[in-house]
């Protein structure tokens, strides 16, 4: 199956491609929050649970391609799908086997979701990816995320992060059902890949989010929210 997405031209880019293995903006936050905001459940969720089509997104935070995605794609996204309740978006875990980093990246997201602070940790890791990974090849790798989500987190609250990230399972099993719906349910070929969920149920996927222009990609959107 090929989406409008796919038979538009589009420059190339070098994808992000898994390696098979078993088994969620652009300046970074200054201000810490005065309060933890509440907690949910659902903290990959975001929008109305009542939109009619859900937005799935793969990514791994140490892909650059990612980054890009969060940092150009998400922000007009948000506004325009999002807040308005026209789509409900979940972020989905695919770290990469070859990202040293990824793994651990995504543990620091979730166990900050788990406490509530979930958008504004991975926001943070995706802006500061060039510090402790490669990144676009010009990053530092330290491989310090830790360091890099305590500036935007009380330190109260990221002790306790910390404290999930080295022994809560429900950390783990968050990453690992997102690992096996991408490779058993969606067959992802590479990150970041968008799935859209349409009001019939089917799945269908877009690898090539960031190939075409947003205009584009928000007719071919628009289109299915509309049933077409």
């Amino acid at each position: 199956m090929r989406t409008l997405l796919f038979l538009l031209p589009a420059a190339l880019l070098v994808a992000q491609t898994p390696t098979p293995k078993t088994a969620h903006l652009s300046t970074t936050a200054k201000t810490l929050p005065s309060k933890a905001p509440a907690a949910e459940t659902n903290y990959k969720d975001s929008g109305s649970p009542n939109a009619p089509i859900t937005v799935e997104a793969y990514t791994d935070y140490e892909c650059p391609h990612c980054a890009r995605f969060y940092k150009q794609f998400m922000p007009q996204f948000t506004a325009d799908y999002i807040a308005t309740g026209k789509v409900r978006f979940v972020h989905r875990d695919f770290p990469l086997s070859q990202h040293q980093h990824a793994q651990l990246a995504a543990r620091f997201a979730d166990a900050a979701g788990e406490l509530g602070y979930y958008d504004v940790v991975v926001k943070q890791i995706f802006d500061t990816q060039n510090i402790w990974s490669f990144g676009d090849g010009s990053g530092k790798n330290t491989g310090d995320i830790d360091s890099e989500v305590a500036k935007v987190v009380p330190p109260g609250a990221m002790q306790k992060i910390r404290e999930l990230v080295k022994s809560d399972p429900r950390i783990d099993a968050s990453i690992s059902k997102d690992v096996s719906m991408a490779m058993s349910t969606d067959h992802v070929p590479s990150t970041p890949t968008l799935v859209i969920v349409t009001k019939s149920g089917k799945r269908e996927l877009d690898s090539n989010v960031m190939d075409v222009p947003y205009n584009l990609f928000k007719t071919y959107l628009d289109g299915k929210i509309a049933g077409r």
